[in-house]
Formats: structure tokens, C-alpha cells, sequence
């Protein structure tokens, strides 16, 4: 085993947890089963319980982990800066406690910039995994790729959809001390507005594998600390997204041009009148199928009762006929 104490592991996995034990220990074994062995994995308790962590880790002993444990919750923001603050590595990787890695995840994105030294960062390819936890299983339901049309790291839809999410992303401290670290006045998205300004200054290539290096779990229908932040958490995540829109457009609106944040607002908004377009037209549709249903109903009632008047009135006539020959 590599010990931390002897040496600057060359890279380090963050994970921040509050209370998730089910979902942690899977990210866990995903860390334990890397090809790669130079890491060391920082696991920033914001003040979860701290018992049911430490009996969590036991299971796991090894010299290649770190943990920090918050009295408090201090936030999702300050508990990442926190812990990429307590080690020294060359590089950086995020863990969300709900994710997981493929067993090649650290050793091809050390590789890469181990080759390309010129470059702060590599982006990889995700999967997205919808599941549910039921006590202490979790099921998956499907599973697809996330952001599956991108053939490049562009800052135009940088502005619009995070492609530099923290699962995605793997890049030098040297940039993260550049960037003065993740912005704390936002409660989350913090990861986009770091991939932002990363986007300003340098390109970044995607890391060219067949196959996904990270899985994003989804959890839509799940609540409490078992869900995603941006689902169970989604009035904390639009409130982010609104104060990031703000910070950009108030800083074109300052230097007198027009930048990320117009730019950032503009397709926002856009995708908000297409939202709402495609809202409205459902509920038409929605509406013409009631009347067409309404209408098919009426007609065939119509149909049905004619009918009937029909037999009855063939039917009276041939009793009125029968009478009449007798």
C-alpha cells in the first residue's frame, strides 16, 4: 500500500458525504478496485454522523485514505474546496459519494496528462444510470450516455450545460490554485462555474475511450439523503443557477461587452420559451384529443341510438303490417 505520510500521491479523489452509508460504500469499492494505485481518496464528512463513517471504513482499511469530519454541515461548496485543501497531489478528481468509477478511471486520465503536460485537464466519457434505493439496495432501472452528442469541449455550451461536471473533469492542482478554487457563495453548481472559468483561459480534449470512465447516478423519484441534489434539491440548485447567471451578466454589464454572461442568460432563456413553447402545444394537443374524443363519443351514441330507432321503427312497422293482412 502507498501511505499518504510517505510520499505526494500523484492523485486525489474527492468525496464529499452526509449520511449516505448505502450509496458511499459503493463509491468506496469503486476506489478500491482502481487499476491505479498512486491516489489517495479524501472523504469530507459535512457533518453526517460520524460513527456510522468510521464503522463504514473499517471495512475498508487502507493507508491510501484521508478523512475529514465536519461538526457542522458547512455546505457542498466549502466541504470540495476542503478537502482538495487537506492533501497534496499533482492531480485532481471528484467522487460524488452517490457515483462511481470505472476501474480504469484514475490510471487513463493520469496517463493522459502524464503525455500531454501542456494541458490542465481532460474531460471523460459518463454514463448515466437511473436507479432506486429500496432499505439497503439499490436497483438500476437504465442506463445511458450522458451528453452523447458531444464530439468537443466547447465554452459556448459550456454556458448552457455543465460538460466539466465534477465526475467528468480530472486536472492539475495548478489550475485549481489558479482558479482560486471553487466559488463558496454558490451552494452548488459550483463544478460549472469552475468548468467556466477553466473554459476561459484554456481548451480542454476529451479523454478517447469506447467506454464510460464514470457513472452518474440519477435518483428522480428519490427524496431525503438518498437523492440527487438536483432533483431532491432543486430549489437550492435553481437558486445557484440564478445567482451564477447574475455574477456572469453582471460582470459584462460592468466592463461595458457582452460575454459569457449574455451569452449564459440568452440560452438559458431560450431553452426556458422552447420549455414553455412545447408546454403550450401539449396542452393543445392534450385539449384537440378531449374534443376529438368527445366528439368520436358523440357521433357513435348518435350512430348507436338512430340505429335502434331504426330497428324499433322496422319492427312496429312489421307488427302494424302483420295486423293489417290478418
Amino acid at each position: 500500500m502507498v501511505s499518504s505520510g510517505q510520499h505526494t500521491p500523484k492523485i486525489a479523489v474527492i468525496t464529499r458525504t452526509k449520511n449516505r452509508s448505502i450509496l458511499l460504500r459503493r463509491a468506496i469499492e469503486s476506489v478500491e478496485a482502481q487499476t491505479y494505485d498512486n491516489y489517495i481518496h479524501v472523504i469530507v464528512n459535512d457533518g453526517g454522523d460520524k460513527k456510522a463513517i468510521e464503522d463504514l471504513l473499517a471495512e475498508y482499511p487502507t493507508e491510501r485514505r484521508k478523512v475529514v469530519h465536519n461538526k457542522k454541515t458547512l455546505g457542498l461548496t466549502r466541504a470540495l474546496n476542503m478537502g482538495i485543501q487537506a492533501v497534496s497531489s499533482e492531480y485532481i478528481a471528484m467522487l460524488d459519494d452517490d457515483d462511481s468509477l470505472h476501474k480504469d478511471r484514475l490510471k487513463d486520465a493520469v496517463e493522459y496528462l502524464d503525455k500531454h503536460p501542456n494541458e490542465v485537464g481532460v474531460v471523460n466519457i459518463m454514463d448515466k444510470i437511473i436507479e432506486e434505493v429500496d432499505g439497503d439496495s439499490i436497483k438500476e432501472l437504465s442506463r445511458d450516455r450522458w451528453h452523447a452528442e458531444m464530439q468537443a469541449v466547447s465554452l459556448y455550451k459550456q454556458c448552457l450545460d455543465n460538460y466539466l461536471s465534477n465526475g467528468a473533469f480530472t486536472y492539475r492542482r495548478a489550475l485549481y490554485e489558479e482558479l482560486n478554487g471553487y466559488d463558496e457563495t454558490l451552494p452548488a453548481a459550483e463544478d460549472w462555474d469552475f468548468g467556466v472559468r477553466t473554459l476561459l483561459k484554456y481548451d480542454i480534449e476529451i479523454l478517447p475511450t469506447a467506454h464510460a470512465l464514470y457513472y452518474y447516478h440519477h435518483r428522480p423519484t428519490q427524496v431525503g439523503d438518498s437523492g440527487n441534489s438536483v432533483f431532491a434539491g432543486i430549489d437550492s440548485h435553481r437558486a445557484a443557477l440564478n445567482r451564477l447567471q447574475n455574477k456572469y451578466l453582471r460582470e459584462d454589464i460592468l466592463s461595458g461587452n457582452l460575454g459569457v454572461g449574455y451569452i449564459m442568460n440568452t440560452l438559458r432563456y431560450e431553452r426556458e420559451l422552447d420549455a414553455a413553447r412545447d408546454e403550450r402545444a401539449d396542452t393543445r394537443i392534450v385539449r384537440l384529443e378531449g374534443h376529438m374524443n368527445f366528439v368520436g363519443d358523440k357521433i357513435r351514441n348518435d350512430l348507436l341510438r338512430n340505429s335502434t330507432k331504426s330497428v324499433v321503427s322496422g319492427a312496429l312497422k312489421g307488427i302494424k303490417s302483420s295486423f293489417k293482412h290478418k
